[in-house]
């Protein structure tokens, strides 16, 4: 079956980045790109304005807070079968975005993610912080594992590919970076077929991270006690 994709970069005050990946991503890919941008700032919402037109991309202003709104919003606007959903941070390459393009042309597949602890990093270990997010990660792999039978590595990463139509009946909650474990765990309990590949994440070129472990402890901590207790239901 053929496919069409909408390549989705949620994002928070990263035009310094955006400024040189769209202009790469556009003249790799024909497919519909969709930027979900979040900022206070006038002067890069309009730079960011011009330069999503002249590459004929779709700019969507977000208009609630939150990347799991980020997504929802870009993939109710986004006219793919398939949703790609890339960073913004340059802190992966775009040739991932071909090999998952590839994987849902060549297999019959609901759902693919990228995993760093196959694929590697370089800030897992940079600070504190990352060192942090790396035990929560492993915890979180563990539950998700031990509940679904499965062997994954890594449901945090924002890099990955879905079906429209299976995002939408995952009916996902998730208001903060929570979106992405919540993803995977729906579609292990729906039954709906996951694949992970290996992906490197690389340091982010411009800025700092928009993620603040300590902010969203809860929302983690939340969703692990609504996996734990989770039916494995079918369709």
């Amino acid at each position: 079956m053929k496919y069409s994709y909408s390549i989705i970069i949620p994002s928070k005050s990263e035009y310094k980045n955006l400024k040189i990946i769209l202009p790469i991503i556009r003249k790799k890919f024909n497919h519909e790109i969709c930027l979900v941008n979040k900022t206070l700032n006038k002067n890069e919402e309009i730079f960011l304005k011009k330069l999503t037109s002249k590459l004929n991309i779709k700019y969507i202003k977000q208009n609630s807070d939150g990347k799991g709104m980020a997504l929802r919003e870009a993939a109710n606007k986004a006219s793919g079968d398939i949703l790609i959903f890339f960073y913004a941070d340059f802190s992966h390459y775009v040739n991932y975005i071909d090999k998952i393009i590839s994987i849902f042309e060549k297999k019959k597949i609901d759902h693919v993610g990228g995993s760093r602890l196959t694929g590697g990093s370089d800030e897992l270990f940079s600070s504190r912080s990352h060192l942090f997010r790396l035990i929560g990660s492993l915890i979180i792999n563990y539950v998700i594992n031990f509940k679904f039978n499965v062997k994954l590595t890594d449901s945090q990463n924002g890099l990955r590919g879905i079906k429209k139509s299976v995002f939408k009946i995952l009916k996902t909650t998730s208001s903060h970076t929570t979106i992405e474990m919540e993803l995977v765990y729906k579609t292990l309990q729906k039954k709906y077929s996951y694949l992970e590949i290996p992906t490197h994440e690389y340091s982010r070129k411009f800025g700092k991270s928009k993620i603040f472990l300590w902010k969203h402890s809860w929302s983690y901590i939340y969703r692990l006690i609504i996996i734990i207790f989770l039916k494995k239901n079918k369709i």
